[in-house]
């Protein structure tokens, strides 16, 4: 069974990048709420094809969920001891490569417990088995719970860096795309931000594109 865990918020970023950059590329954009969509052909095979939520960002480092990359593992059988999620089929997803062990789950209410972090509107991060079993119970379970199995982790400067580097895009995250029926259509989201970013590099005259980051 994966070990639940209530405090995993102490995590957070870093400062920003240089100004004019495109605000897809652009570190100094980096809050939480937005979505990182790993680069066509990325490398590093851990993150290659992934989406992540930033959920943290501050001076001493990020932490973000893979949102996109669901497992085996029924809900009922990593969280064998909770009754309300016996016969769930819901998958676990994997949210990252540290503290496997560890569970995380992003509620879509409006009613989250005290120990939920919001995230997005209606959108909030918990480590708290309460909140879970809340959302079992209620009238759409799989429209308003991902449960994840680790996290995604940086240290202070790391991200940024990455995003410089073009390792990551960035936009806009949005509630419906992380609960979607299927994570299978979000990463190839990416290409179409990329052909809007060439877009972007022509800009009319006296015309300055305006970023989505306000």
């Amino acid at each position: 069974m994966l070990r639940a865990l209530s405090g995993l918020f102490a995590c957070v970023l870093l400062s920003g990048a240089p100004a004019g950059l495109d605000p897809h590329r652009d570190p100094s954009l980096l809050k939480p709420g937005l979505f990182l969509y790993a680069a066509p052909g990325l490398r590093e095979t851990r993150f290659a094809e992934t989406v992540v939520l930033l959920i943290e960002h501050g001076p001493g480092g990020s932490m973000g969920l893979v949102v996109n990359r669901p497992t085996e593992i029924p809900l009922h059988r990593a969280l064998d001891e909770v009754e309300e999620a016996r016969g769930s089929e819901l998958p676990v997803y994997w949210g990252g490569p540290v503290q496997p062990e560890a569970v995380l789950a992003l509620v879509r209410t409006s009613r989250a417990g005290p120990a939920a972090k919001p995230v997005l509107p209606g959108v909030h991060l918990t480590g708290d088995l309460a909140d879970v079993r809340a959302a079992l119970a209620g009238k759409d379970p799989r429209g308003g719970l991902r449960v994840y199995s680790g996290y995604a982790g940086w240290t202070a400067g790391q991200l940024p860096d990455e995003v410089r580097a073009g390792v990551w895009v960035l936009d806009r995250a949005d509630a419906a795309s992380i609960f979607a029926p299927s994570a299978a259509g979000l990463w190839p989201r990416v290409h179409l931000i990329l052909d809007r970013l060439q877009v972007r590099r022509r800009p009319a005259p006296g015309t300055t594109p305006a970023p989505w980051s306000s």
